[in-house]
C-alpha cells in the first residue's frame, strides 16, 4: 500500500501539461509583442525626423523655394553650397 507522503512524493515534481505549455505561452507572448512593437513602428525608439525630412516637408508644403533646398540639403550633408 502506498502512503500519502509517497503519492505527494512521486506527484510533487510532475508539472503535467502546464509544464509543457507554459514555455510555449511564453515564448508567443515575448515574440508576438516584439511583432507587434515593429509593425507599430514601436521598436524603432522613436527617432526624430532627420533634417533631411523636415527640409523635404517644408519644400512640399511650399516654405522653401527649390533653390534653397538644394542649398539647405547640402549644408546638412556637410558639403558646402
Amino acid at each position: 500500500m502506498v502512503t500519502a507522503a509517497e503519492l505527494m512524493a512521486m506527484h510533487d515534481h510532475s508539472h503535467g501539461a502546464w509544464g509543457l505549455l507554459f514555455p510555449f505561452l511564453w515564448f508567443f507572448l515575448i515574440f508576438g509583442a516584439i511583432y507587434f512593437l515593429k509593425r507599430r513602428g514601436g521598436w524603432a525608439g522613436h527617432r526624430l525626423d532627420s533634417g533631411e525630412s523636415v527640409l523635404a516637408e517644408r519644400f512640399a508644403r511650399g516654405e522653401i523655394t527649390e533653390q534653397e533646398f538644394r542649398e539647405r540639403k547640402e549644408v546638412l550633408r556637410g558639403r558646402k553650397a
